[in-house]
């Protein structure tokens, strides 16, 4: 089975207390789920509405907040921003407004959806690209859509390493892969992967959830 991020040969390894099964690429490092057992699009949005991802949540609120605060310390020059995977309810949409922005937001599942036809001077996702069926596809059609020196910060839980590769272990107990609506899962090398297939830099990394690129002139 091809790799959904890189078109590599994928190797498999079961779980055994898991009702699906994981392939990794020793190539740009993916590890994923394959298609056969992904839920049902009726499912998965049921899925997303039970979260509590509302302004009302503090916790949420406050992870949200020190992200921008990061792309504040990180990120120059920023005025407009795309929101990608916004959610029922664009939280970060309306704090990055708040900090004065000009924010869009984009989901596939909810509105707003329409066609991204704009350019950015960042286009942040937060826990989005753990959903991604197909990541190069989404990479592909985002990464024209960033201004020369523009960025592109993601926010995604990096799955556990041992002497830096895929900690099988650690990976078996993982709380982060029982969401049946996580398919995939990134590490610091496919990070790198990406940066350097999609002609970017790592400008921050803090080897846990949140990496920024800036996009090469």
């Amino acid at each position: 089975m091809k790799c959904p991020l890189c078109d590599y040969d994928s190797t498999i390894f079961l779980l055994e207390a898991d009702a699906r099964e994981y392939r990794s690429c020793e190539k740009c490092y993916l590890v994923f789920v394959p298609s056969k057992f992904f839920i049902s699009r009726k499912r998965e949005i049921e899925r997303y509405l039970e979260h509590n991802n509302t302004l009302t949540n503090e916790g949420y609120v406050m992870m949200f907040q020190k992200k921008i605060n990061t792309i504040k310390k990180i990120c120059s020059g920023v005025n407009t921003v795309l929101d990608y995977g916004c959610g029922y309810e664009p939280v970060l949409k309306f704090l990055l407004e708040r900090e004065g922005y000009k924010t869009h937001g984009y989901d596939l599942n909810f509105p707003p959806n329409e066609e991204l036809d704009e350019k950015y001077d960042l286009i942040i996702s937060t826990e989005t690209f753990e959903h991604i069926k197909n990541p190069r596809q989404d990479l592909a059609s985002l990464t024209p859509n960033i201004l020369s020196k523009g960025y592109l910060a993601i926010m995604t839980r990096f799955y556990p390493l041992r002497d830096g590769a895929l900690c099988l272990e650690s990976f078996t107990d993982w709380y982060y892969k029982r969401d049946p609506t996580h398919i995939a899962f990134y590490s610091q090398k496919t990070f790198l992967w990406i940066a350097n297939e999609f002609k970017m830099e790592i400008c921050y990394n803090n080897d846990f959830d949140f990496i920024i690129f800036q996009k090469k002139s």
